[in-house]
């Protein structure tokens, strides 16, 4: 536990404060982190991605998420479909959650990190994680997987990646 200026022990929200100015400097696959407000960050990594965390209180936590993007009408029951049931098994993604940004918007992934006695390498490996099922899924969701060669992971391969 860090302590403040008067000696007192630091709040949660001081503690993720502190660790958001040193996680780009941490990890050398961010570009740069980018506070908006009080209480939210935009991290953006070398690929252009950008993982929003927002502070939430009752109990403390961060609010993960990105923007996965829009699938096309010939595939959004597939993907629509493929989301729910990642949903469903939030037992194995550890909590990782898919949702609409409204009617015809934007599908997100989100994951509520609580931050009790979180520590900055915990912070890391989450937001590694994050980052890479991100990925992951808005190839899939925006049909770019079809135009990779290879062994492009469908979304049943998908559903066991958890934060």
């Amino acid at each position: 536990m860090k302590l403040f200026a008067g000696g007192g022990m630091a709040t949660n929200l001081e503690r993720i404060q502190a660790m958001m100015e040193e996680i780009g400097p941490a990890m050398a696959e961010i570009e740069a982190v980018i506070q908006s407000e009080e209480k939210n960050w935009a991290i953006q990594f070398e690929d252009q991605s950008i993982i929003m965390l927002e502070w939430a209180e009752r109990p403390d936590r961060i609010v993960l998420s990105s923007m996965l993007g829009i699938p096309s009408e010939t595939m959004q029951l597939s993907v629509y479909e493929a989301l729910l049931c990642y949903n469903l098994l939030w037992k194995d993604t550890g909590g990782v959650k898919m949702a609409l940004a409204g009617p015809g918007g934007d599908l997100m992934l989100l994951y509520e990190l609580y931050v009790d006695q979180l520590m900055l390498n915990d912070l890391q490996v989450v937001i590694s994680n994050f980052s890479n099922i991100s990925h992951v899924w808005s190839v899939y969701v925006t049909g770019e997987s079809q135009d990779l060669v290879g062994n492009a992971p469908g979304p049943m391969d998908m559903l066991h990646l958890g934060a």
